[in-house]
C-alpha cells in the first residue's frame, strides 16, 4: 500500500477535510489562547510547576509540554517506551525558535501534530465506512461526524497528550487491516512489526491491537514460525529491552535519589520541629494531619490494587464496575457533565458524578442500543469482530483488572470508535423507512451532541483560568 496514496486527501474528502480542519483549528486555537500567557509569556521556569499547577484537564498530563519544553524521559517508560524519543524532533525545533523569538512556542509545536492526527483520525474513519464497510457517502459523513461529536473525541483533538496520537495509529492500523481483508492480501512480517514498533511505542496496549490486525488479517498464517518470530516476538523483545535499558539506566536512579532527598528533607523536618515552640508545633500537627487526610482522600479514588508491586500496583479491585459503565464509561466519555466539568479526578472532581437531567442517560442508551443492533448486523463481518478484539481488550485491562478505572473517561480516543463502526453495519443492512429512521436517530444525536458538548467546552476555553480553578 502506497504511503503517500494513503495520506493524499481525494477530490470527495476535500470539503468535508477542510469543515474538519477548521473545527480542528478553532478548539485547538481557542485552548492556545487560553493558555498563551502562561505557558509562553511566564520566563524560562521552573515549568514543571506552572505547567502543573496551571493545567487541569480532566486528568490528561502536561508530559508533551515538558517534553518539548526542556527534554527529558517524562513519560513512564515501561507503558510508553519510545514517545520521549518521537517528540525529541519538537524539543529541538522549540530550542531554535526560542533562541530566535525568545519566547516558548511549546504550544504551537505540540498542536500541528494533534491537528494532523485529528484531521487523518476523522478521514480514516470516513474511509473506512465508505471502502471497507461499503456505506453511502451520506451516512460515512454522518458517521465520521457522529465520532467526533463525542466528549472525549472532542476534547482529544486539543489535548497535548499521546491518546490522540493513538487513536490516529490505530485508525491506521484498522484502515489498512480492512484494506487487506478486502482484497484478500495478508500483512508481511516486516509491515507488522513496523506497525507494533510504532503504535505500541506511543503506547503499549497499542502493540496488543496491531498483533490483534496481524492474527485477524493473516487467520493461520500468523502462526507461522518465521512470522511469529518476526513480527511478534522480536519486536515485542526489541521494546521491551528499551524500555528496561531506560528504567535501570534513568528512572532507578532518579527514585533512589528522591528517595535519598526526602529523607534527607525529613530529617531537617524533624530538626526545625524540635526548635518550635508548642503552640507552634501543634499547628504544625493540624497541618500534616490535613495533608494526610487529604492525601488519603485521593488515593481512595485510586481504588485498592491486587498488590502493590509491577504492573500489580496499576490495577483496582474496589472501584465500582456498574457505576463506572453508566457514568463514565458510556456516559462522561460520550457527553460531558456538567458538574465538576473537566476536573481532574486525583485532584478535585469524585470519581463519580450524576447527571443533572434523565435525558443525558436516555441519550446514552439510546447510543448503546444503536450499538448492539450495529454488533446484531455485523456479527458475520470479520473486520467488526477485529474491531470488537480492541474493544474487548480495552475492557479487559479497565474493567476487569481496573488499571485507570477511575479516569476511564481519559481513554476514550483508544476504543470509542467501535461506536460509530458498529452502527455503521445496522446503516449498511437496512433498508428503506427502517433505514431511514436510523440515519434520523443518528443525525437527532450528532446535532445533539455537538451542540451539547461544543458549548460547555467552548464556553470552558473561553472563561478565564482563575474562574474554573
Amino acid at each position: 500500500m502506497n504511503p503517500f496514496k494513503l495520506f493524499k486527501i481525494r477530490p470527495e474528502e476535500r470539503v468535508q477535510a477542510l469543515v474538519a480542519l477548521v473545527v480542528i483549528l478553532v478548539f485547538n486555537g481557542l485552548f492556545i489562547y487560553r493558555m498563551h500567557d502562561l505557558f509562553m509569556q511566564e520566563g524560562f521556569g521552573p515549568y514543571w510547576k506552572i505547567f502543573e499547577r496551571e493545567f487541569h484537564l480532566a486528568g490528561y498530563d502536561p508530559l508533551t509540554y515538558l517534553g518539548v519544553t526542556d527534554w527529558d524521559f517524562v513519560y513512564n517508560v515501561v507503558r510508553h517506551p519510545l514517545l520521549a524519543f518521537m517528540i525529541w524532533p519538537l524539543w529541538l525545533l522549540n530550542e531554535g525558535l526560542t533562541a530566535v523569538f525568545g519566547v516558548n512556542c511549546v504550544q504551537y509545536l505540540v498542536a500541528v501534530p494533534l491537528i494532523l492526527c485529528s484531521l487523518y483520525s476523522y478521514l480514516f474513519l470516513y474511509r473506512i465506512n465508505r471502502e471497507i464497510v461499503s456505506l453511502g457517502r451520506y451516512d460515512a459523513i454522518l458517521l465520521s461526524a457522529f465520532y467526533f461529536s463525542f466528549a472525549y473525541i472532542m476534547l482529544s483533538v486539543l489535548v497535548p497528550d499521546h491518546f490522540t496520537i493513538s487513536m490516529f495509529l490505530l485508525m491506521l492500523t484498522l484502515y489498512i487491516s480492512g484494506r487487506f481483508l478486502r482484497e484478500g492480501r495478508v500483512f508481511t512480517w516486516w509491515q507488522s512489526a513496523l506497525l507494533f514498533v510504532i503504535t505500541a511505542g506511543v503506547t503499549l496496549s497499542n502493540g496488543i491491537k496491531t498483533i490483534l490486525s496481524g492474527f485477524f488479517v493473516n487467520g493461520r498464517a500468523f502462526f507461522r514460525p518465521k512470522y511469529l518470530l518476526l513480527a511478534v516476538i522480536l519486536p515485542a523483545g526489541l521494546l521491551w529491552g528499551i524500555a528496561m535499558w531506560q528504567n535501570q539506566t534513568i528512572v532507578q536512579p532518579r527514585e533512589q535519589a528522591k528517595k535519598a532527598s526526602l529523607a534527607s528533607q525529613a530529617k531537617i523536618d524533624s530538626a526545625r520541629v524540635a526548635r518550635m515552640t508548642p503552640e507552634e508545633q501543634k499547628i504544625y500537627q493540624i497541618q500534616q494531619a490535613k495533608r494526610a487526610a487529604r492525601l488519603k482522600k485521593q488515593a481512595a479514588k485510586s481504588g485498592t490494587p491486587v498488590k502493590n508491586e509491577g504492573f500489580w500496583k496499576w490495577t483496582d479491585v474496589t472501584t465500582s464496575r456498574l457505576e463506572t459503565v453508566y457514568e463514565n464509561l458510556f456516559g462522561e466519555t460520550i457527553q460531558f457533565h456538567r458538574q465538576h466539568f473537566l476536573e481532574d479526578t486525583l485532584v478535585f472532581r469524585p470519581v463519580f458524578v450524576r447527571y443533572d437531567w434523565i435525558w443525558s442517560y436516555v441519550v446514552e442508551g439510546v447510543v448503546l442500543l444503536l450499538m448492539a443492533i450495529g454488533i446484531w448486523c455485523g456479527r458475520r463481518s470479520r473486520f467488526l469482530w477485529l474491531a470488537m478484539s480492541f474493544f474487548c481488550f480495552d475492557m479487559v485491562i479497565h474493567l476487569v483488572l481496573g488499571f485507570g478505572i477511575n479516569e476511564i473517561f481519559i481513554m476514550a480516543p483508544h476504543w470509542l470508535f467501535v461506536v460509530p463502526l458498529a452502527i455503521a453495519y445496522a446503516l449498511r443492512v437496512t433498508r428503506g423507512g427502517y433505514h431511514r429512521t436510523l440515519q434520523l436517530s443518528v443525525l437527532a444525536l450528532t446535532c445533539y451532541l455537538w451542540v451539547y458538548n461544543a458549548w460547555l467546552l467552548i464556553d470552558f476555553l473561553c472563561s478565564p483560568i482563575n474562574a474554573i480553578l
